[in-house]
């Protein structure tokens, strides 16, 4: 993925913070019970401590560092994911979805879903030797609400009402409302600081020193040397899981990755996001090689600005435009068949909480028939005007990745008589901060972009997106209003019965599919590759969410599931 300039990431941050956004994720969902333990330490079919013992691994991974690895200062989900070797959550996920104990080694729910008290493990330490308690993570919490940061610091508490330690091992941590996410979306994302070294610091963005990266994590920073460059992380053979399997993490940055993977200059890299041609992967399908895959795993939705007006606004217009792009050859033609045709319902077809709805098939004739029906005149072949004689021309913003897919949708829509102006920007506030602004007409983007969970993870993400109930963020239908779906994004959220939650998300698919407020053109399968000889238990984390590839939980272990580590040599 394309990075903005140094520049134009502060300057992004600086809006976003002056806006007062905070983006606001949904997460894939595996669910617990009331209380108890959380899930097995060890997946049952998976013992790490029957297979032979390995050698500890040094990982060379694809990508340098993205903003400097504080909680308080990375960027986005790459960045995320490099503070999270440093820094612990209460929860976190493995490649099956389901929670694991992290920090917290078990967890309760009260009944009147408001409160989680979680117990931690016993004997943590920060990397500096001082315990970690029940404390620290009251100051996180604390320290949070206190800040204004942007919204490519990705996971930020939100809902809280109140944190207090019962005892030095003891959280309970009290919501605003019932949330079914929580879990997963703040238990398992907010990494916990400590409070000796925060507490001081009243403007954490700008800490950027290495001595305030101590975490109570499995690995510490040797080698920082600035955004965008090279990143070593080494094991801390004091964690509180026993000695993290992978030794060391090298993060290099290379031209391309996947040809990076094939020379040994690196042992994993990500496929581009847009997608992977099968000819791109074919050499990794060998002895040596492996890959990884996560259908609808990440999208790209056509935005119309429903608070521009005028056909914008129109159910009708955007019906046949949705008619006259064939998404499913658009699937062929940019990824070779490596995805999945968009659904107007948003959800991807492997999120398990998707429900069949209109699907608007390609058909151009049918659409030149809406519109015509509609008051929208045409003259020959030429653009479309509107009862009040208003051509149907707009601009299309769109980041400069998309331009093949935004060629096709001009293409598509020229064949209704809907002329396009195309707008390629580089990411950064030339796509987001227009976007935020609502200073658009159509527009292209990434999803989940900057945030964490992809279409194809916890429903919850339709209601930050939709409900004009909502805090507006980066991915926000702009103009979009529907008192049904507010009514159900809702209740959703405070719904623990997963079937009734189901019948709720299935009704708000079926409204976004009426109105096609936001178009997903196509789900991209993301792709990584890897050198099997170095390290073989690689997978992209379910939903996306937190941290796409390379979770932490993996190189703990060494294995793809529990907590358990495999024993080395």
């Amino acid at each position: 993925m394309t990075r903005p300039t140094d520049l134009d990431r502060r300057t992004f941050l600086r809006l976003a913070a002056g806006a007062g956004v905070v983006l606001l994720g949904g997460c894939s969902g595996n669910r617990t019970g009331r209380g108890g333990a959380i899930g097995p330490e060890l997946d049952p079919g998976v013992d790490p401590r029957t297979l032979p013992p390995a050698p500890r691994p040094t990982v060379r991974v694809a990508g340098g560092a993205l903003g400097f690895p504080s909680p308080f200062a990375y960027i986005a989900v790459p960045g995320y994911r490099q503070m999270s070797l440093m820094y612990d959550t209460l929860l976190w996920k493995d490649s099956t979805g389901r929670l694991l104990p992290w920090l917290a080694e078990s967890y309760e729910r009260s009944d009147d879903d408001l409160t989680y008290t979680f117990e931690l493990r016993e004997g943590i330490r920060w990397h500096d030797g001082r315990p970690l308690t029940a404390e620290d993570v009251v100051f996180t919490f604390d320290y949070y609400r206190r800040q204004t940061l942007g919204p490519l610091v990705v996971f930020q508490p939100y809902g809280i009402d109140k944190v207090v330690a019962a005892s030095p091992r003891r959280v309970e941590i009290s919501l605003e409302r019932p949330d079914v996410t929580f879990p997963e979306s703040l238990a398992g994302t907010v990494p916990i600081v400590p409070r000796h070294v925060w507490s001081s610091i009243k403007d954490p963005a700008a800490a950027q020193g290495l001595e305030v990266l101590v975490g109570s994590g499995p690995y510490r920073l040797e080698s920082y040397k600035g955004d965008g460059d090279p990143l070593l992380f080494t094991a801390n053979d004091d964690y509180f899981l026993g000695r993290p399997f992978v030794q060391r993490v090298e993060m290099a940055v290379v031209s391309d990755a996947l040809t990076a993977v094939l020379a040994g200059q690196v042992d994993v890299a990500e496929a581009e996001v847009v997608g992977t041609r099968p000819a791109a992967l074919a050499p990794f399908r060998s002895e040596q090689f492996g890959v990884v895959e996560a259908p609808g795993a990440f999208t790209f939705p056509l935005y119309w600005n429903l608070g521009k007006g005028g056909a914008l606004a129109d159910v009708r217009f955007r019906r046949a435009c949705t008619m006259a792009i064939d998404r499913t050859d658009a699937v062929q033609r940019l990824t070779g068949g490596n995805g999945l045709p968009g659904n107007p319902g948003f959800l991807a077809p492997t999120n398990p909480f998707h429900v069949p709805v209109e699907q608007y098939p390609f058909d151009l004739a049918e659409a030149n028939r809406l519109l015509d029906e509609a008051g929208y005149a045409r003259r020959g072949e030429g653009v479309r005007r509107s009862p009040q004689g208003q051509e149907l021309r707009f601009e299309l913003l769109f980041p400069s990745q998309l331009a093949p897919l935004a060629e096709v949708v001009k293409a598509g829509l020229g064949g209704i008589g809907v002329g396009l102006d195309l707008r390629g920007v580089e990411l950064g506030p030339g796509l987001y901060g227009r976007k935020l602004g609502g200073d658009y007409e159509m527009a292209l983007t990434l999803y989940p972009g900057p945030s964490g969970p992809g279409p194809n993870s916890d429903p919850d993400l339709l209601r930050p997106m939709f409900s004009s109930q909502a805090a507006k963020g980066l991915n926000s239908a702009n103009g979009y209003a529907d008192r049904e779906f507010d009514d159900l994004a809702e209740r959703q959220l405070a719904t623990f019965d997963t079937d009734d939650r189901k019948k709720m998300v299935g009704r708000m698919q079926e409204i976004l599919a009426r109105d096609v407020p936001v178009l997903p053109l196509y789900y991209a399968t993301l792709f990584s590759v890897f050198n099997k000889t170095v390290f073989d238990q690689w997978y992209i984390t379910p939903g996306q969410f937190p941290v796409g590839a390379y979770n932490r939980q993996v190189f703990v272990t060494g294995v793809k599931s529990g907590t358990v580590i495999r024993p080395v040599l």
